[in-house]
């Protein structure tokens, strides 16, 4: 094998961590949208006028660390407004060249110390909420944005309550993420959605819709995973994020797609990888790792300087030892964070709120991603109830006569068809499984033809 070195000095799909659609409200002065900043992974965030923030960027292949207040922004550039040797002074930075971005600080806008730009989008005036963007918003979020607070979306995405429907497609879907975006789009893009990730695996199509999902939300908002288990295709989804933060118990890996019982082979393996691989790469991260996760061929390993820099290796030659031939990859919390795959372990959503710079004075929880989990968790548990008492009905039907039993099997019949529109994945996926709504459909209507001639004849 060709020994290839990949250099990761940068901080992993790292992004501004405040950005607002609306004007804030912060010690009664209106703080103005400076504009949108689109990063390289593809997310754009709407950064505002009088924030300090801290910024890594690249300029003659060298990476800088820079803090300051920003004072606007242009279609590739932001411009801050900085210290240096006592003075202040403005410093404009390609939006190409950035590879991380962190808020430190809230406040007004900065006196210019320059004249104005002249150029239309390198600096934008002082923007008032409309009553219209208000309307659109509900609850806390509102209550949030006129506080000059920042919205949390919290998603706990796979396990229940009860523990035991944890599988990608059944109680980790893309319409749970769907949803939790379209809570987030009615603040504007920008937001922090953060996906509470429990779940060991699952199907294969559901990956397909997760990866198209979370492509799309990740364009508008920043969206955060946040590791108790992801294995398999929870890893995957994972993957998309633009920040990945364990718990302590958090792992996160093994990312086979099996075909039947028989784990993949030739070119849909290599299609896998692939696939794997880019979903890496367009979150700032090394392919490597990824496909290390996919197979047991891969080797991984990385270096670590004593400034924090990490060089991945896809052989063993690194210093610190990921994954050999033996097994593909799982990674753990310590792990993780040792080599920057991950930005930080917190067990608790205070504990996350500083990994993330934020105090719980500056933040509001939303609560829709609860109610949106809590919500599935009661469908799926009142589906598996209601299924097994359907089936059973249909097998051994309550009644005297033959039309008794027969009408009783077609109401029967009716509710199981109904559940499948309101709980598709436990009626077809969980054990019992109950087949799928076409056969359900002849089924009615074989009942129905035969309450029709048992009437006939007078039964």
């Amino acid at each position: 094998m060709n020994r290839f070195m990949h250099s990761l000095k940068f901080s992993q799909g790292a992004v501004a961590t405040l950005a607002f659609s609306l004007s804030l409200v912060v010690g009664g002065a209106t703080l103005a949208r400076a504009g949108d900043v689109k990063l390289n992974s593809g997310t754009t965030w709407l950064v505002q006028a009088g924030t300090k923030v801290r910024l890594t960027y690249v300029a003659n292949a060298k990476e800088t660390t820079v803090e300051g207040v920003v004072v606007g922004t242009g279609k590739t550039s932001v411009e801050l407004e900085v210290e240096e040797g006592g003075k202040k002074t403005r410093r404009k930075i390609d939006v190409m060249n950035l590879r991380s971005m962190e808020v430190l600080a809230i406040g007004a806008a900065p006196a210019p110390t320059t004249p104005a730009p002249s150029k239309p989008g390198a600096a934008a005036k002082p923007t008032t909420s409309s009553s219209s963007e208000k309307s659109s918003t509900s609850g806390s979020a509102t209550a949030a944005a006129a506080s000059g607070k920042q919205t949390i979306f919290i998603l706990p995405w796979g396990r229940g309550p009860g523990g035991d429907v944890d599988m990608v497609g059944l109680g980790a879907r893309h319409e749970e993420i769907e949803k939790i975006g379209a809570e987030a789009d009615k603040l504007g893009p920008g937001q922090i959605i953060v996906l509470e990730v429990n779940s060991g695996g699952g199907l294969v199509l559901e990956g397909d819709k997760i990866d198209e999902t979370l492509n799309k939300l990740r364009e508008r908002h920043r969206v955060i995973a946040w590791i108790h288990e992801a294995i398999s295709a929870a890893a995957f989804t994972s993957l998309h994020c633009n920040e990945i933060y364990f718990q302590r118990v958090g792992t996160l890996g093994a990312i086979t797609m099996f075909s039947g019982t028989t784990s993949i082979q030739g070119r849909e393996l290599e299609a896998w990888l692939k696939k794997v691989g880019d979903v890496c790469e367009a979150t700032n991260r090394s392919r490597w790792i990824g496909e290390a996760m996919v197979t047991n061929e891969p080797e991984l390993s990385y270096d670590k300087d004593e400034e924090g820099n990490v060089t991945w290796y896809n052989t063993l030659q690194g210093k610190y030892d990921l994954s050999d031939k033996v097994q593909n990859l799982t990674i753990n919390a310590q792990q993780a964070e040792h080599s920057k795959f991950s930005q930080g372990t917190a067990d608790t959503v205070p504990d996350l709120l500083k990994l993330l710079n934020l105090s719980p004075d500056q933040v509001e929880i939303s609560q829709a991603g609860y109610k949106i989990h809590n919500d599935w968790q009661a469908t799926m548990k009142q589906c598996k109830e209601a299924k097994i008492k359907l089936l059973r009905d249909m097998q051994n039907p309550p009644g005297l006569t033959q039309l008794e039993q027969l009408n009783a099997r077609l109401r029967a019949a009716k509710e199981i068809r109904k559940w499948f529109d309101k709980c598709f994945p436990i009626m077809t996926y969980d054990q019992p499984a109950a087949g799928d709504p076409a056969y359900w459909d002849g089924v009615i209507e074989d009942l129905s033809r035969a309450i029709k001639q048992a009437k006939d004849r007078g039964n």
